[in-house]
């Protein structure tokens, strides 16, 4: 966005021999779900997971799976996976390939399954449009990178061996605005198709504005800030559609469900 993305992102540079055409190549379907899986190994094995019977995890699946069952491009390649996990970061992201991570910190200032799906509509938007397979290329064509790039959250950092293709360098590599857009505008249509209110979104975003005033911005918005211009699209976006949504429907587990 830039929602950070979420997603706050690294890049987990790899060393690939390659000739210099394909050095600048954006990085394939089947290479994009190899590194997103690695890298959320990697996830879960330093940092505190929900397990899936927590209520939190119980509602981002049912959100994600409500998402998933409205996407046209069922037939993509992509594997999705919706995990949760325990730190006080106000933070989502979807690594490339599908696996899409939820932090409890971002959950308790949620107020409705509608603002959730907005998030995770905008970061699944990453992975269905391939933004970071595509802002990796351009990275390589701006600054001559000579490796393969695959994607970590900020928290871990860990050094990763992406399916044996090689050591590593960490590099920040934010979304451009074009795809911030593209991510915002296509997240908000996949939660309506769900069934979802796209005030929702608007909401969030605004919460998440909220919250940085005066401080350091949430995780979620570190490389991914909101502004009021941006806020004002989406709030036009959801008044075009021009017809009535059904209230957003409370998360159960803020009272205790």
């Amino acid at each position: 966005m830039r929602l950070s993305h979420a997603s706050a992102f690294a890049v987990l540079a790899l060393g690939v021999a390659a000739s210099a055409p394909a050095q600048f190549s954006k990085p394939s379907a089947a290479q994009q779900l190899q590194l997103g899986k690695q890298a959320a190994r990697e996830l879960r094995s330093k940092e505190r997971v929900l397990p899936a019977g927590d209520p939190r995890v119980e509602v981002v699946r049912r959100v994600g799976r409500r998402l998933l069952a409205a996407m046209a491009d069922r037939t993509s390649p992509w594997e999705y996976s919706f995990d949760v996990i325990d730190s006080n970061q106000i933070n989502a992201f979807a690594l490339p390939g599908g696996p899409t991570f939820v932090y409890t910190g971002l959950l308790s200032h949620l107020k409705s399954e509608d603002e959730l799906a907005g998030v995770m509509g905008h970061e699944l938007t990453h992975v269905r449009k391939e933004h970071w397979a595509y802002a990796y290329r351009d990275q390589q064509r701006n600054n001559a990178l000579l490796t393969l790039g695959a994607l970590v959250f900020r928290p871990s950092r860990g050094v990763l061996d992406a399916a044996g293709l090689g050591s590593t360098l960490l590099l920040d590599l934010p979304f451009s605005r074009r795809h911030e857009t593209e991510a915002d505008q296509g997240g908000m249509d996949l939660m309506v198709r769900a069934g979802y209110n796209p005030q929702g979104m608007v909401d969030v975003f605004q919460m998440l504005n909220e919250t940085s005033k005066g401080g350091r911005p949430p995780e979620f918005l570190s490389d991914h800030p909101s502004d009021s211009k941006r806020i004002r699209r989406m709030q036009e976006q959801a008044n075009s559609m021009n017809r009535n949504f059904a209230p957003q429907r409370p998360l159960y587990f803020r009272n205790g469900g």
